[in-house]
């Protein structure tokens, strides 16, 4: 499970770059407690899967079905993205903050690849 938490955060490391200096950003000003609650989420996935950052499972007993936990908010969160923010930043985001998310995912462009 750790090797697996490890995988999980190599991929989300990036995503999450895109989105909080990229896309957030742009939608902040328009949708405020949805994007602060959104980055909250984010730092909740990456506190539980940093606590197996090392590549062991940590000893807490109860480590599994708190990953299980964030695994199932991980997928809620995706699903209010993929619901809610990507339609709102077609539909709202101007071709300067485009530009912005492509710089922010330029930044990260070689650590996907890894």
């Amino acid at each position: 499970m750790a090797e697996v938490a490890q995988e999980i955060a190599r991929v989300l490391g990036p995503h999450t770059h895109v989105e909080e200096h990229g896309l957030f950003p742009a939608l902040a000003g328009d949708f405020p407690d949805q994007i602060a609650a959104l980055e909250a989420e984010h730092r909740r996935i990456e506190a539980m899967l940093a606590e197996a950052a090392d590549g062991t499972t940590p000893a807490d007993p109860t480590w599994p079905d708190r990953l299980m936990e964030a695994m199932a908010l991980l997928r809620d969160h995706i699903l209010k993205e993929q619901d809610g923010v990507f339609p709102a930043a077609l539909a709202n985001l101007s071709t300067e903050e485009w530009e912005a998310v492509e710089a922010a995912r330029a930044a990260v462009g070689g650590a996907l690849s890894r």
